[in-house]
């Protein structure tokens, strides 16, 4: 256009000079966009940089916020998993108002704020430790504490500080009933669930000026949205190697935990090249590659490892010429400061990886960190309230659930269910002639004999005291007969000897079944029950099928 306009014969009209004007200033403003930064351009043309910033520290800000809660959200449940009869306030100082103020979901016990000059959190934040504070008569700082309520005099708090970077900026509060209701553990895991939430505060504080990208950010927040320490770990992993794929350019990606000896490692994902190592394997960590982040406990980013490090393979002996990865970016996940897995990247160019690649999987690595803690410390709560303390099988209350769901499953599929209730017979005279620690022995030897004489699939509970449960799944009642002979005799002919002790005990069995009995679970455990005491009216050491 500019070639015909500025070289054909010159035209005297209005509307051709116009033209040329136009024309002119387009291959400007064109010579201007291309020559100019985007970024000022936009600077120039408008202040759509001032809006964008804010919609990003929006942004930031409800990111934080949501990791936040699901931190407080999570050391609520760890808590109240680990006891049933506790309830939790978690409280943080608001400056501005002077107070403490809830940060979970306010429960039925707790107020909303407490004031600061309270004696009992005054004596707590001074002290700076745990403190069992038990119901005193007229305690008015009690009650500021507590919704108003008729009192018995029983009631106790497990009140711990919470010091983050050496200052007390809150506390938890948790509150019993009855203070013989708190278990000798509690106060303990309790200070640990703290620890997690101090130690949480600090990540947030680090990922808030780590993270740079909106889109990382976005990205982190839809990550953080599933740290659910009941939610499938293949999920949340496969979630991770997502964000990896989206913002990282490697050949390989490995994601690896130690064992708990700390010589081998795991590995539970693989990315990208496959043919050299793959998930379900492991590999020594001592003199690899992969497993200096681990050792050193700090993040290994070389373009030319295998220069630095002349005397290391990568996972296996002599494999580090077999494939040629030149890059690599190892950052370690941390449990408690202490390192047990790695996340690396790899590249067989020698591109090193950028500031901005170490910054954004550190981030990654501390949300992982977080979520690989809270699912270990749920699961060890969980375990022990499901599970009796002494015997290890599970306890009255998980049995009952678990016979529920088996019921369930095997009305639906048309299956039959036994039921065996055992109860060790004159076992008041061991207790009485050997002591309650040779009884306990008694009862440890029992349990292990009933779990080793059933089926992977079966469901062995101490139903309570020296009474015992099991579940035959998908059985006939007429087929859990040789099982439950097999326990009374192995029973019957074992020596129970501890301490220089012996003695012989037998024990009773009484058996009903799903449907043949009956097809409701409370209706099972009375005739179960009741073919058990028949069978002990026979003598014992022996088994009642229900009539």
């Amino acid at each position: 256009m500019i070639v015909f306009l500025f070289f054909v014969p010159e035209q005297k009209n209005l509307t051709f000079i116009i033209l040329k004007g136009l024309t002119l200033g387009a291959l400007i403003i064109i010579f201007f966009a291309y020559a100019v930064p985007r970024d000022s351009l936009s600077k120039f043309f408008n202040n759509n940089n001032n809006k964008l910033s804010s919609a990003s520290y929006k942004q930031s800000s409800s990111i934080i916020k949501d990791y936040y809660d699901h931190l407080i959200s999570n050391s609520e449940e760890i808590i109240t998993t680990m006891n049933e009869n506790l309830s939790v306030g978690i409280y943080i100082h608001d400056d501005k108002n002077g107070v403490y103020s809830i940060q979970n979901k306010i429960p039925n016990n707790f107020v909303n704020t407490i004031d600061s000059n309270n004696k009992i959190i005054y004596n707590l934040i001074a002290k700076k430790k745990t403190q069992v504070i038990k119901k005193q008569n007229n305690d008015t700082d009690w009650q500021e504490l507590l919704v108003e309520k008729s009192w018995r005099g029983s009631e106790a708090i497990i009140a711990t500080p919470i010091i983050y970077k050496e200052f007390s900026i809150g506390f938890v509060l948790v509150f019993v009933q009855h203070f013989s209701k708190i278990n000798p553990n509690d106060q303990l895991v309790i200070e640990k669930i703290v620890h997690t939430l101090t130690t949480g505060m600090e990540e947030l504080e680090e990922i808030e000026k780590l993270i740079i990208s909106n889109k990382f950010k976005s990205k982190l927040a839809k990550l953080n949205e599933q740290l659910d320490i009941k939610s499938d770990d293949k999920e949340f992993i496969h979630s991770v190697n997502g964000i990896c794929r989206s913002f990282f350019q490697y050949d390989k990606l490995t994601i690896s935990f130690s064992n708990k000896d700390n010589s081998t490692a795991d590995i539970i994902l693989v990315d990208g090249f496959k043919d050299d190592i793959n998930e379900g394997n492991n590999f020594e960590i001592k003199n690899t590659i992969h497993g200096l982040a681990i050792i050193d406990n700090k993040t290994i980013c070389s373009n030319s490892w295998y220069e630095k490090f002349p005397e290391m393979n990568r996972f296996l002996q002599n494999d580090r010429d077999l494939h040629s990865f030149k890059s690599i970016l190892s950052v370690p996940i941390r449990i408690n400061g202490k390192s047990t897995g790695v996340i690396s990247l790899e590249r067989i160019d020698s591109k090193i990886f950028s500031a901005i690649d170490i910054n954004f999987l550190e981030s990654l690595c501390r949300i992982f960190s977080t979520q690989v803690y809270l699912k270990n410390q749920y699961n060890k709560v969980h375990l022990s309230a499901i599970h009796d303390g002494l015997t290890g099988l599970l306890n009255h209350n998980a049995f009952l659930k678990r016979f529920d769901e088996e019921l369930s499953r095997a009305d639906r599929f048309n299956q039959s269910v036994g039921l065996i209730v055992l109860d060790i017979d004159k076992f008041k005279n061991i207790n009485d002639n050997y002591g309650h620690l040779y009884g306990d022995y008694v009862l440890e030897e029992v349990s292990n004999i009933i779990a080793q004489n059933v089926r992977t699939i079966d469901v062995v509970g101490r139903f309570g005291g020296e009474e015992f449960s099991v579940l035959l799944v998908n059985t006939n009642i007429d087929d859990c007969i040789p099982m439950a002979q097999r326990i009374v005799d192995k029973i019957s002919n074992k020596t129970f000897l501890k301490d220089g002790i012996a003695s012989q005990i037998t024990i009773s069995a009484g058996m009903a079944g799903f449907p043949t009995h009956s097809d409701q679970l409370t209706n099972l455990i009375e005739k179960a029950d009741k073919a058990m005491y028949e069978t002990k009216s026979k003598g014992g050491n022996g088994v009642t099928i229900s009539i």
